[in-house]
C-alpha cells in the first residue's frame, strides 16, 4: 500500500502549483489511470494526460483539490521515513493519513471529470490491460526458462516492459481521436524538453 501511496503523491507533485505557475496552472501528469494491481497509475506513456483535453477550469479545480488534500499543510507536516525521531506508530499513522488524503483527492478529481473523459479513461485502461496480458503471455515462458540467471531475467523484464509500451501505443491509436493523439504527442515532446533542460545532479 505504501508504494501505491508514494506513486500517487509523486505523480500528483507534477501538478503545477500556483506559486510555480501563477499565469497558467497546468496538469502535466496525474494518476488518472488504472493498471493491473495498481488502482492509481501514472501515465502509461509520456503525455497521456493531455488526451483528456482538460479545460482551464478543470485544471484549476484539480490543482485546488491537491492543495486541500495531499499538499495541505497538515499532510506536508506529517513525519516520514527520513525522520530519525519518528516512531513506528507515528509513521503508520502518517501513512494512513496520506492514504486517506490521496483517496479524497481522487474522489474530488473524479467529480471534476466529464462523462466523456471518464469513458476515455476506461478505454485507455482496457487497452493497457490487454497489452500487459498479451505481452505477459509471450514472455512468461522465457522468464521461467531463465530463472537460473538473474541477469537474463532482468534483461527479459526490461524487454517485456518495452514490449508493453509498444503494444499499448499501437492499441492507443485505435482509442484516441486525431486531435487527442496530437495533444499527447505535443505533451510528450514538451516533457522531453523539460527533462533535457534540467541541470544534471553533481556526482558524489
Amino acid at each position: 500500500m505504501l508504494s501505491r501511496i508514494a506513486t500517487t503523491l509523486a505523480a500528483v507533485a507534477l501538478l503545477a502549483s500556483p506559486a510555480a505557475a501563477q499565469k497558467k496552472p497546468a496538469v502535466t501528469s496525474f494518476p488518472f489511470w488504472t493498471a493491473p494491481k495498481q488502482p492509481h497509475a501514472n501515465d502509461f506513456v509520456p503525455g497521456l494526460t493531455a488526451a483528456l483535453e482538460l479545460t482551464p477550469e478543470q485544471v484549476a479545480k484539480i490543482v485546488a483539490a491537491r492543495e486541500a488534500t495531499v499538499d495541505s499543510p497538515e499532510i506536508r507536516a506529517l513525519k516520514g521515513k527520513g525522520d530519525p525521531n519518528a516512531t513506528p506508530d507515528e509513521l503508520a499513522a502518517a501513512a494512513t493519513k496520506r492514504a486517506e488524503a490521496a483517496e479524497k483527492l481522487h474522489k474530488q478529481v473524479d467529480g471534476v471529470l466529464t462523462n466523456d473523459q471518464k469513458a476515455l479513461i476506461e478505454k485507455v485502461n482496457e487497452a493497457y490491460a490487454k497489452a500487459v496480458a498479451e505481452v505477459a503471455e509471450d514472455f512468461q515462458p522465457k522468464i521461467v526458462a531463465a530463472k537460473g540467471s538473474p541477469d537474463d531475467v532482468a534483461a527479459l523484464r526490461k524487454e517485456q516492459r518495452e514490449a508493453v509500451v509498444t503494444s499499448f501505443e499501437k492499441k492507443l491509436g485505435g482509442v484516441l481521436t486525431a486531435a487527442q493523439q496530437k495533444a499527447v504527442d505535443k505533451a510528450a515532446e514538451e516533457a522531453k524538453k523539460r527533462a533535457g533542460d534540467r541541470p544534471e545532479k553533481p556526482k558524489k
